[in-house]
């Protein structure tokens, strides 16, 4: 190790001061959004009494309009229901998916060896530099449940039934979305280890969580039975929903698929988010290619499947969505992110030669938040091989640590300038679920 625990400590410390205070500005710079509503109002009555109802504005308890579920606001509803402060309530879901990232790296220490305090910073880094990084703190389902799935993944091999108990709620009771990259992982990881028979058994634990939330549907579900639900919920979030390409699947044509990004949010992109939604997962497979091992073991055939389903699920976006709607990125591209930095820090694993530093470097560049940055960062990689400077090699994650810490320095004086907003609700202290609190909050 060419940095001490005692140092690196401290610069998580750091780190995680200034990123708490980026996410506290961050939430009083965001106006009133209506998901934000419906997520905190039915997540806190379902941890009152499983009850995840939004009111009248989502047709009433597990109305199918409710996408992100309980484990998306946990951190939210702790903080409105102690404050009944927005700003709070906001900044607690931050706290959130600091307190998952921290919790699942000690989980997973157990099996992997690792630098446990390397890849927490590097992990608190990835709240910040995904695109639309904000909906964290909309109480929005996306980067939460994403967490829980990633690590889920990497405990497949050694922890098989915790990983598919924890897969099962990151996908009902996070996003459903998460179902099809889990069909694909799993799909990949079973005909590589021909493991048949043991698809059932799978089956059986990873049933365990949606059968209790089928029960509490059942138990408060207004619109007819659960059969009536899941008939209700497939249609409105999947064969009618906009995003999913159902709809589209018998009227458009190759080039209308190829070209559906001129009708989509794609337009109203910045170039940094193109790069980062479009390019960084092209790089991320060129990444792949050239760490992982020729061998066949568990290990590398879990890299593999990871790899098929967050492309799988890249593929989609850019071909199948009609809409492209960048929370639907962060899926992939936060899996993808956190599966390099893993990589990083695992101490048999090392950027051992030129290929692997490019590709790397260039990959991380497109989430810095300023060109100059990306430019410094580039130039300062290419200065260190060129001159062939003693443990460059080595000392590239280190070095890349501390440019995101500048990165995060700029994001945060970029902040600076933002409006902030104030909100005040009398009526939602009352009732949440009110249509005077949802005016309430719109009108703010």
């Amino acid at each position: 190790m060419i940095v001490s625990d005692k140092k690196l400590k401290l610069f998580l410390f750091l780190e995680i001061v200034l990123i708490m205070l980026i996410f506290y500005q961050t939430s009083k710079s965001l106006s009133a959004f209506v998901d934000e509503y419906l997520s905190i109002t039915s997540n806190s009555s379902f941890f009152k009494n499983f009850d995840f109802n939004a009111g009248s504005m989502a047709d009433g308890s597990y109305g199918v309009i409710l996408t992100s579920g309980p484990l998306s606001a946990v951190g939210s509803v702790i903080g409105w229901s102690l404050s009944k402060d927005l700003i709070i309530a906001r900044f607690s879901n931050f706290i959130w998916a600091l307190f998952l990232h921290i919790f699942l790296i000690r989980k997973i220490k157990k099996y992997y060896k690792f630098d446990q305090n390397m890849f927490l910073i590097f992990s608190v880094f990835s709240l910040l530099i995904l695109p639309w990084y904000f909906g964290l703190l909309y109480s929005l389902g996306e980067i939460v449940s994403t967490i829980i799935f990633f690590y889920a993944l990497l405990l497949f091999e050694p922890k098989r039934k915790l990983s598919l108990l924890l897969v099962s709620f990151s996908i009902f009771y996070g996003k459903l979305i998460l179902l099809f990259l889990f069909f694909i992982f799993y799909a990949t990881y079973i005909s590589l280890t021909k493991e048949y028979k043991k698809i059932f058994y799978d089956a059986l634990i990873f049933s365990i969580p949606p059968i209790f939330w089928l029960a509490c549907v059942a138990y408060y579900y207004t619109g007819g039975s659960v059969f009536d639900y899941i008939y209700d919920f497939v249609y409105f979030n999947f064969i009618n929903n906009r995003s999913a390409g159902i709809k589209e699947v018998g009227s458009y044509g190759v080039l209308d698929y190829l070209f559906s990004y001129k009708n989509s949010e794609v337009v109203n992109w910045n170039l940094a988010d193109l790069l980062r939604v479009l390019i960084s997962p092209i790089l991320f497979i060129g990444i792949i290619f050239v760490i992982k091992e020729k061998t066949r073991d568990k290990f590398n055939i879990l890299i593999l499947s990871i790899v098929v389903s967050s492309t799988s699920l890249y593929l989609w976006f850019w071909i199948f969505s009609p809409t492209k709607w960048i929370r639907y990125s962060q899926h992939f591209l936060l899996i993808q992110i956190l599966f390099i930095l893993f990589y990083l820090t695992q101490e048999s694993n090392k950027v051992d030669n030129n290929i692997k530093l490019l590709l790397i470097s260039t990959y991380f560049s497109l989430f810095f938040s300023s060109y100059i940055l990306i430019l410094f960062f580039l130039t300062t990689i290419l200065i260190a091989r060129k001159y062939q400077l003693q443990n460059s090699y080595n000392f590239f994650p280190y070095l890349m640590a501390i440019f995101m810490f500048v990165n995060t320095i700029n994001v945060y004086f970029e902040l600076q300038s933002k409006t902030e907003f104030t909100f005040e609700f009398d009526i939602c202290n009352e009732n949440l679920m009110s249509k005077k609190c949802y005016q309430e909050y719109i009108n703010q």
